[in-house]
């Protein structure tokens, strides 16, 4: 399970960059992106950010169980609740994005709470 957990959050980290650099592209081609309407460079700023935070959390994931697991755990889920919150308030593209995004987070939290 661990095994596959670490595979899961690789694959995300490597998405979630992608991701950032789409949203960075948009940005600095100057359309509307993700936000729409006039602010647009800011929301697609936010996207880019958010992006690269979610990368970096994934890349934490990836590494053994230390004395920092109580810190990942809380980080985890704080990231597993603010995605499902915007898969929650936001439409329906950016409720499948969110709601799948969620989900190596939400496990990763589990599995890390399930060790002794």
């Amino acid at each position: 399970m661990t095994q596959l957990l670490r595979i899961l959050n690789a694959f995300c980290a490597a998405l979630f960059l992608v991701m950032a650099l789409v949203s960075l592209a948009f940005l600095s081609a100057g359309r509307d992106g993700f936000g729409g309407g006039p602010a647009g460079p800011w929301a697609a700023a936010g996207w880019t950010a958010l992006f690269a935070l979610l990368a970096i959390l994934a890349f934490l994931n990836l590494r053994r169980a230390t004395a920092e697991g109580e810190r990942l755990i809380a980080l985890n889920l704080g990231a597993a609740l603010l995605l499902i919150a915007g898969a929650v308030a936001l439409g329906e593209a950016a409720r499948l994005l969110c709601g799948a995004a969620a989900l190596p987070f939400a496990l990763t939290a589990l599995a890390r709470a399930r060790r002794p």
